[in-house]
């Protein structure tokens, strides 16, 4: 659903009435935009059958008493709901009691460019209650631009002010304010509409002690918080050339752990974009068919001999004892000692 450039649903009680403003309820599939003001002037017919001009051209949904009667309710039932460029979603009253706000099954509620949420009462200056605004976003966020002047208020001028519920997950860009806040910052005029920032007030601006009620309940979480920093420089990842790959062998594995971690799986992980890709080793063509490789530190080596068993020890001229499997031969001689002889 869009209102833009001046468009409206509006229930509306004229002035002079004292009347019940009515209902409106909207559900939408997809989203709804109300965006943009109106550059000319319309006329409607007054309870007393006179035209009557006006005044108010900025889109949006009003239910809205310009009499001393209530306004209605006000219901919208949407995923994405935008506020831009002055758009209201209003049930507000001149002196009657205000009307009541629900925004519901949010994902996203985005306020930008001057626009509000308003259940006030009393904007003549007189009577009446500020009513109730609940924007239900369990799941969802509400986000305003800021520094725009986009306002959730359910105030009232000298009656009691209204109360704000807001169920999301996390709001950004606006804040409650309280009467002290605003009496600190306008001591003079304390109408939150006349500050450039967002803000989310239920206030009486008269009676302080008439304030109503913000009520925001949102995810107490810190996204940011116990993350720690990831190292800057990538890990260097370099595969030696030293081993050559060798065929009919048992293969070998090495493991990239990359910034921390353990690696995904190849056969049941998807592969992420951090994820390195390295290229098929590449074989020397001369050792495709080595089925073993002799690494040694001598400059020359000699072919191994048979071993053979010893057959004895002999005493080389170093008087050593050698062990040796080649008996010397030795010439046969007489030996020059004389046998003693016992006869």
């Amino acid at each position: 659903m869009e209102a833009v450039n001046g468009g409206q649903i509006l229930a509306n009680a004229f002035t002079g009435s004292s009347g019940f403003a009515g209902d409106i309820t909207v559900n939408a599939t997809d989203r709804v935009t109300i965006s943009g003001r109106a550059t000319f002037k319309r006329f409607v017919r007054g309870i007393d059958g006179n035209l009557v001009e006006d005044e108010s051209a900025n889109s949006g949904l009003f239910v809205r008493s310009q009499g001393s009667g209530s306004a209605g309710k006000l219901q919208v039932g949407s995923r994405f709901i935008r506020l831009e460029n002055q758009g209201e979603i209003t049930a507000e009253t001149a002196s009657g009691n205000g009307g009541d706000i629900t925004l519901h099954d949010l994902d996203l509620l985005l306020l930008s460019d001057n626009s509000q949420i308003s259940a006030t009462a009393g904007t003549n200056q007189q009577g009446g209650n500020g009513r109730n605004i609940t924007i239900d976003a369990p799941n969802g966020f509400i986000v305003a631009k800021p520094n725009e002047n986009s306002d959730i208020t359910a105030n009232a001028y000298n009656g009691n002010g209204g109360i704000v519920k807001i169920n999301a997950t996390k709001i950004f860009g606006i804040a409650p304010l309280t009467s002290e806040d605003l009496k600190r910052l306008r001591p003079d005029d304390p109408d939150p509409r006349q500050l450039p920032t967002n803000d989310i007030t239920a206030i009486s601006q008269t009676r302080p002690d008439l304030s109503g009620i913000v009520d925001i309940n949102t995810l107490n979480v810190d996204p940011y918080r116990g993350l720690i920093n990831l190292p800057v420089v990538p890990v260097d990842t370099q595969v030696s050339q030293v081993c050559q790959a060798r065929t009919a062998q048992n293969q070998s594995s090495f493991t990239i752990a990359g910034r921390g971690g353990l690696p995904p799986n190849p056969r049941t992980e998807p592969l992420t974009p951090d994820a390195l890709q390295l290229d098929w080793v590449t074989l020397n063509p001369k050792a495709e068919n080595r089925f073993s490789t002799t690494v040694s530190t001598q400059a020359n080596s000699s072919s191994s001999a048979t071993i053979v068993e010893a057959q004895r020890w002999v005493r080389n001229a170093k008087g050593e004892v050698v062990l040796t499997a080649d008996v010397p031969t030795a010439l046969p001689h007489s030996s020059w000692l004389t046998p003693a002889s016992c006869f």
